[in-house]
């Protein structure tokens, strides 16, 4: 299946995706990387109405487009192997967010890693440890050989992300009316 095709199923999955329990998909020294649970909807619906969270992106989500993209981001993982995982703290428990790999709809032939978190988990470096956690994961679990991610030009939170997983700077345009900046990590070729 190629790339576009199999983005499109996952979207296509979600629209009638039901969440699971959050079996796990990958830990770090502070955070469970994990499937999505219905009880995410409510914290990630709240985060995603934030201005703030939401800034860079054209606006803040509905409750609808909300819960749709939890239910893309888990349907992934159906289709792919990998998706965007909900993130919960280890020491209380407490939803944060998600980060995790997709194919983005405007370059569907490579996989993204992209997150997402709650303002009350910003500036502690949890962004930066689970993408590494992913980065990781691409290579060993998926055999992938690059990765991008994509962001507004001022969101400089998420470009430190980025520098900070070894990206360099791929490409700029324009997609929807868009400014956008793409990155990209080249990852070492599988053992074997």
């Amino acid at each position: 299946m190629t790339g576009a095709a199999a983005a499109a199923r996952a979207r296509e999955l979600a629209e009638h995706h039901a969440l699971g329990a959050g079996e796990p998909v990958l830990r770090t020294q502070r955070l469970l990387l994990r499937r999505w649970r219905e009880a995410d909807l409510d914290p990630f619906a709240a985060m995603s109405a934030d201005p703030e969270v939401m800034r860079h992106f054209p606006a803040p989500l509905d409750r609808a487009a909300s819960d749709a993209v939890a239910r893309y981001g888990d349907a992934c993982f159906e289709v792919h192997g990998f998706g965007l995982a909900a993130v919960e703290r280890l020491d209380d428990g407490a939803f944060v967010g998600f980060v995790g790999l997709h194919r983005q709809r405007w370059f569907p032939e490579d996989v993204e890693i992209g997150w997402r978190l709650a303002r009350t988990a910003w500036g502690a470096g949890l962004a930066t440890e689970a993408a590494r956690a992913w980065v990781a994961s691409a290579h060993r679990d998926h055999g992938l050989r690059r990765l991008i991610s994509i962001t507004a030009p001022a969101n400089a939170a998420s470009l430190a992300v980025m520098r900070r997983l070894g990206m360099r700077e791929a490409a700029r345009g324009v997609r929807e009316g868009r400014q956008l900046v793409v990155h990209a990590l080249r990852l070492p070729a599988a053992d074997g």
